[in-house]
């Protein structure tokens, strides 16, 4: 063979590659645009009818009653693991006891709203319902480990009012209309630009994962013992949001993993990573985040096996977004919309900051 034929072939087997890693791109985002918009839409709602005060006023104390409820509030809320960490803190210094702030530090960043639509999307109706379930039961184990384990912890500053709060009775309260008009603005603005690069990330790495990973991986694994401490590994140092985190199991799914397995890197995922580590052992000592993690690992394998013991087929038939029905009209379109809005943040609006900036140094 002549080094001609030799890069033709080569040249003919990248252009290969590339065409199916776009065609598996392309399905994962049509597959999951509708499910991404409606979830913005929603925790756009959530996040402007349901206040921070509301929110503090309900975690006081050191019972697991107020872990319970700091669970079932953050279960919706559309946070990462980092995004969740000011809010946690500043709901502690509210008042908030030990259990409480860690049981809203875990459920938060492992679902929300919108990362509840789209695993239903992607990943079935069945799963979508054993995701937050799981993530609730990690929450608890969390907040007893922490309540039995740790004690009382550092002193929890007590709540303190601010002027904030002066001004706040004193403006006139928005009307219906304008908290819509807010939940929207925050929904398009604030929520989709934290999530615009993490959420593309997601989608790039899924097909990355569908193309490259090798189909008989998830076997080997499972026949050593290795699979769920292998989505552990991959998943507690790792820094992905909730809703990025579904593509990626769709791919592990597609690829062989167990529902088991790919719960255990919802639960591990999203709720950790180095940066986040690192502030909550400054902020509340080493021994609440080391229960903290040993509970969270144990509550993920436990979740896993539970979920491959009694549901072994559970997301094998995927959402109802998947086959056929996954290049309706609707589909298309809020791919199209999806699409739009994302390039607007990563693309438009940087180009633009540059633009002002020029002009500013400029005149």
């Amino acid at each position: 063979m002549t080094l001609r034929e030799k890069v033709l072939n080569w040249g003919m087997m990248v252009e290969k590659w590339v065409v199916l890693y776009l065609s598996r791109l392309g399905s994962f985002f049509l597959e999951a645009a509708p499910y991404i918009l409606f979830g913005l839409l929603l925790a756009g709602v959530l996040r402007i009818f349901v206040s921070e005060e509301w929110l503090s006023r309900h975690l006081g104390g050191h019972s697991l009653k107020g872990a319970l409820k700091a669970a079932l509030l953050g279960l919706p809320l559309p946070l990462c693991s980092c995004g969740v960490l000011p809010a946690a803190v500043g709901l502690y210094r509210a008042g908030a006891g030990l259990p409480a702030t860690f049981s809203f530090l875990v459920a938060t960043p492992q679902t929300s709203v919108d990362a509840i639509l789209l695993a239903y999307g992607l990943l079935g109706g069945f799963f979508a319902l054993a995701y937050p379930l799981s993530a609730l039961w990690a929450a608890l184990l969390v907040a007893l480990a922490i309540r039995f384990g740790a004690g009382e912890g550092p002193t929890s500053p007590a709540p303190v009012t601010t002027s904030c709060c002066c001004s706040s009775k004193e403006s006139p309260t928005p009307s219906f209309k304008e908290r819509i008009s807010a939940s929207l603005r925050y929904a398009v603005e604030d929520l989709l630009g934290e999530i615009a690069r993490p959420l593309v990330v997601g989608f790039l790495l899924a097909a990355l994962v569908a193309l490259l990973l090798p189909t008989g991986l998830a076997e080997r694994l499972s026949a050593h013992g290795l699979v769920y401490p292998a989505m552990i590994l991959v998943g507690l140092p790792l820094y992905v949001c909730a809703i990025a985190s579904i593509p990626l199991a769709y791919a592990f799914l597609l690829k062989g993993f167990s529902p088991g397995a790919v719960l255990v890197f919802l639960l591990t995922g999203p709720a950790t990573n180095l940066t986040s580590l690192t502030v909550l052992s400054r902020v509340f000592g080493l021994r609440p985040v080391v229960l903290y993690l040993l509970a969270l690992t144990l509550a993920a394998f436990s979740a896993g096996l539970l979920l491959d013991t009694f549901f072994p087929q559970v997301a094998l038939g995927m959402g109802p977004a998947g086959g056929k029905e996954g290049l309706k009209l609707l589909h298309l379109v809020a791919a199209v919309v999806l699409g739009l809005l994302l390039t607007r943040e990563i693309l438009w609006k940087p180009l633009r900051k540059n633009q002002k900036r020029t002009c500013a140094c400029h005149g």
